[in-house]
């Protein structure tokens, strides 16, 4: 009797631990349940971070920025000292008027904008880049004037225009102009001579023909007026003598273009041109005989 109660005392305190033991399991897995789940969330954030990264710097570097920059805008412009100039610049979303005002202060020369490059803004960098290069990249439309002189010299830059495309070019006289006491020679010079046996024999010793902007120039023993006055007849554009020269000039080129026909025939000739840059097409402006500033030698042989 004593057996059977003691075996019913195990069974039932048997039965008290194996119902207290399964709940604790239970309650074990619920806790790791929440924990997993909390954890999710902050690996998500973890990998979205990284993407927002491109995005800022894409705004950036379009120039989208607000603000001051934004209305302002802000530019470098350097160029170096020796010979040929240099020209590094450096501008987000700057003002193309302020870039063109600098360029006129340092190079001291004319730099003129179209109606709508004044109001355009650049965004652009390069270094090291030679003039020419340079207003390629700060204009879709530039062009350059210079002066070409007979002495040899380097061509002197006298004018720049920043235009966008499709925009009419500017006018041939917005910088390079006459002098209203200059004597201007256009037309055909040969007008004036009498009888037929003169013409005759300037023909024969002048002969000045214009293809494919390539010059063919004969002259034996000429007035250098009288070979300028026919040059520029030629090729439809004004010349200018503001003195009388007595020089004369005896020169055979052939297929020649218009610098070295004017270092052919004298150091006091002056040749105004005009390059479009988009196209490199070059176009004479104006000859212009100058005084002599000192003595030098008045026939060209």
């Amino acid at each position: 009797m004593l057996m059977m109660l003691t075996r019913r005392w195990m069974s039932f305190l048997s039965g008290v631990v194996l119902s207290l033991v399964i709940p604790v399991f239970a309650g074990g897995q619920q806790r790791t349940t929440p924990r997993a789940q909390t954890n999710a969330p902050a690996t998500q954030a973890t990998q979205a971070k990284p993407s927002s990264t491109p995005i800022a710097t894409q705004a950036q570097t379009g120039g989208a920025t607000t603000g001051s920059k934004e209305t302002k805008g802000t530019w470098q412009l350097k160029i170096s000292k020796g010979q040929p100039q240099l020209f590094s610049l450096k501008a987000d979303h700057a003002p193309a008027k302020e870039i063109a005002a600098e360029l006129k202060r340092r190079l001291n020369v004319p730099v003129l904008l179209s109606p709508v490059m004044e109001k355009a803004r650049i965004t652009l960098e390069f270094t090291g880049t030679p003039l020419e290069g340079a207003l390629r990249m700060i204009a879709p439309q530039p062009y350059v004037d210079y002066e070409i002189t007979g002495d040899g010299a380097a061509p002197k830059l006298v004018a720049i225009y920043l235009y966008a495309l499709n925009e009419p070019p500017p006018a041939e006289s917005a910088v390079v102009t006459g002098s209203s006491q200059a004597l201007l020679i256009e037309g055909n010079t040969e007008d004036g001579i009498d009888g037929s046996s003169d013409k005759e024999a300037q023909d024969k010793t002048l002969s000045v023909k214009i293809e494919r902007n390539q010059v063919t120039l004969h002259a034996h023993r000429q007035p250098l007026s009288v070979v300028l006055g026919e040059l520029a007849n030629k090729v439809d554009i004004p010349f200018e003598m503001p003195y009388d020269s007595p020089e004369l000039v005896d020169v055979d080129l052939s297929n020649a273009t218009m610098e070295q026909v004017v270092h052919a025939l004298s150091p006091n000739v002056h040749l105004y041109q005009r390059t479009d840059l988009q196209t490199f097409e070059t176009r004479p402006l104006r000859i212009v005989l100058a005084p002599p500033t000192n003595t030098q030698q008045t026939t060209k042989m």
